[in-house]
């Protein structure tokens, strides 16, 4: 039987212009004195983000929008965080959502507003108190997995690691089953992530750093989602799958660890006068198209 181990601790677009007649939230030629977000943008169905926050949006009546199939004028779907932002960058109407650490570095262009009157940060999210939140998983066939990638992982926890994942994610101690890190010293090997595009760039900033100490190893990643993550694992071809949510179904027959945890932002265009809003108000803009009121 595989053993799971789980990290605890701290440490093609729907339709995008159907609703025009609508003011956006900073107004415009066609304001007629309330402003509203009126389109949703949502990442595609293999995206870690979407399944993530389609599971933790739920309404006062129990419903999640996992349990929906989301259709509409009012729907934009995107592949990549990095499209969601220039997508709503500009367009004070339009909602969307990325991974927390990705917004102070396009605070230029959107900003974050507060989810069920709590602000994203991560004392927030540690504390349980933001309530859309998610782990950063990687899974691996614990048994077969080589010297590098287990080095690898080592690395993650280790204090150069945790200092790497501080800077825009939330690092986590070092759960059992998990060596202590020191440089690399097998012969040359190569190491494969797939899946996640959120965790990639967290990866990328630790595989960097880890070759430059380790010249012998390696890193890769790459994929399109965390949907991804399992038949890669499974066919070999990845010694880690990222999954930017909790493992489910097939994935819970590997190893499964928790790497980092990240926040979900609910982002707006940076001059949109919308501050907060409700799990209520998401549910409803993105399974029924309901405007959502700036004020």
């Amino acid at each position: 039987m595989k053993k799971r181990v789980m990290a605890l601790g701290l440490a093609a677009t729907v339709g995008v212009f159907g609703m025009a007649a609508l003011a956006g939230c900073n107004g415009g030629e066609e304001d007629t004195g309330v402003k509203y977000i009126t389109t949703a943008i949502m990442r595609k169905a293999n995206s870690g983000t979407r399944g993530a926050f389609d599971e933790l949006v739920v309404n006062s009546e129990g419903k999640a929008l996992e349990d929906l199939t989301l259709t509409g004028a009012w729907l934009t779907e995107v592949d990549q965080t990095g499209t969601v932002i220039t997508t709503i960058a500009g367009k004070t109407s339009f909602l969307g959502y990325i991974s927390m650490g990705s917004v102070d570095a396009n605070k230029d262009k959107i900003k974050a507003v507060k989810v069920n009157g709590v602000e994203g940060t991560v004392a927030n999210v540690l504390s349980g108190e933001y309530e859309l939140s998610r782990p950063f998983n990687l899974i691996y066939e614990a048994d077969t997995l080589s010297d590098a990638a287990k080095n690898f992982l080592s690395y993650i926890y280790s204090e150069d690691g945790a200092a790497i994942v501080n800077t825009e994610w939330i690092a986590l101690e070092k759960p059992a089953g998990v060596a202590d890190y020191t440089p690399y010293s097998g012969s040359a090997e190569t190491v494969q992530l797939t899946g996640s595009t959120s965790l990639q760039p967290m990866i990328e900033v630790l595989a960097e750093s880890y070759m430059k100490e380790n010249e012998n190893v390696t890193i890769k990643w790459g994929g399109g989602g965390s949907g991804e993550a399992l038949a890669a694992v499974k066919d070999g071809s990845a010694d880690f799958g990222m999954i930017s949510r909790e493992a489910k179904d097939g994935e819970l027959d590997y190893t499964v660890t928790e790497v980092a945890r990240d926040g979900i932002a609910v982002i707006v265009d940076k001059n949109c006068p919308l501050t907060e809003v409700t799990f209520d108000q998401l549910y409803d803009l993105y399974a029924n198209g309901t405007k959502i009121e700036c004020k």
